[in-house]
């Protein structure tokens, strides 16, 4: 017989979530040492190429790292000249992962293979293999195409050899696990991953389910089926059979609509402290941050309506080109529009969230960005007034 849902507040619910995102309060160390720490903890990080701000992956891992840390030792850390810590692959987007987790993202490429594997020919796979085989640190896809011939591509005109490479990473018959400065390197398994990752166990499809609910949850705190079938872009049916054998916990959060799941350890918690936090502890949260990048999840927890506008027409924007979020304690409380130019980060306004005191928000936004653009290696230059 099911177990009957414990209720919870939705405040219990925001904090838990919150919380486990290890955010660091100024001066502290806080969990992480490094990107490839966070990254360990938070199971996958959403790359995005814009780079108005920083990258994706550096404002995720600059929001819970110290505040001592630098954007430029993030991506040193995520893909080290040394052994791999990491691979690029996919959820719906492109996303990093720890090389750790590269066994339990089987069921994913498991899906592709039996989907779509058949529309690559044998020749073409064939190679492909070889010009990377012939690359001992591996090859990024413009040299490909020119070894094969090939079309060049540019922006998402994608050649019939970018398209082919992209989905053998899918399948994992290619792997990139390391980046000539930004540029993708693709490579061979056999040859990139440590033996212990090659040969380790192959799981059976339950154990892998069960493997991915309890890493979701240990990253999100507290999921919905939904949700977990968001984070991994897996089958409603998949996501339900993973909760369901891991045996995480269900629970009634006030004001959700689906029954929704955490861990025992979080429940045994108790209830925990709300509100705002102090003005210096206030963070800023980049558009494909683990607590904005699924945005129903972002409206559910936080009251949060998220548009990414970067690539809405500039007359039917209603907050900017690239605006994060502002977070202060468990509260999203209010959104700033900024730009990276040369040596400044620019803040062109704030926005703060309907009922929220300006002032109070105000203050808090531009603690944030200092604490970024500090991270970031820029001045700060706020709007006037």
């Amino acid at each position: 017989m099911p177990e009957e849902p414990r209720s919870v507040t939705a405040e219990w619910a925001r904090r838990a979530v919150v919380d486990t995102q290890k955010i660091p309060s100024p001066g502290a160390l806080g969990a992480y040492s490094d990107a490839a720490d966070v990254l360990r903890g938070i199971g996958l990080i959403q790359l995005d190429p814009l780079t108005r701000v920083s990258t994706a992956q550096r404002l995720t891992c600059l929001t819970r790292l110290p505040r001592t840390h630098r954007a430029e030792q993030v991506d040193a850390a995520l893909w080290p000249r040394q052994a791999p810590v990491a691979f690029e692959s996919f959820t719906k987007v492109a996303c990093v992962f720890p090389l750790e987790d590269w066994a339990l993202l089987e069921l994913r490429r498991q899906h592709v293979r039996e989907k779509y594997a058949a529309s690559i020919s044998e020749r073409l796979r064939n190679q492909i293999r070889e010009v990377v085989a012939a690359a001992p640190r591996g090859v990024q896809i413009g040299t490909m195409e020119k070894a094969l011939d090939s079309a060049r591509t540019t922006g998402w005109n994608w050649s019939e050899i970018k398209r082919a490479a992209e989905l053998m990473v899918r399948t994992g018959e290619l792997v990139i696990t390391a980046r000539d400065g930004v540029v993708r390197l693709f490579d061979l398994p056999e040859r990139a991953l440590p033996a212990e990752v090659r040969h380790a166990e192959r799981l059976p499809a339950e154990k892998l389910r069960t493997g991915l609910a309890h890493r979701a949850v240990s990253s999100l705190g507290v999921m919905t089926v939904s949700d977990f079938a968001h984070h991994y872009h897996l089958s409603r049916n998949d996501a339900a059979s993973g909760i369901e054998q891991a045996g995480l916990l269900p629970i009634a959060v006030d004001g959700w609509k689906d029954v929704a799941y955490a861990s025992s350890d979080s429940l045994d918690a108790g209830q925990p402290s709300s509100g705002l936090g102090p003005i210096k502890e206030a963070r800023l949260i980049g558009p494909f941050d683990p607590l904005l990048r699924d945005r129903r999840r972002a409206q559910r927890i936080f009251d949060f309506d998220y548009t990414f506008e970067a690539y809405v027409p500039k007359s039917q924007r209603v907050y900017g080109h690239y605006v994060m979020a502002v977070l202060s304690g468990i509260e999203l409380i209010g959104r700033v529009d900024l730009w990276r130019k040369e040596n400044e980060l620019i803040v062109h306004q704030v926005f703060p969230e309907p009922g929220r005191p300006v002032r109070s928000v105000v203050a808090r936004a531009k603690s944030a960005a200092g604490t970024l653009a500090r991270q970031l290696g820029t001045a700060l230059r706020l709007p006037d007034g």
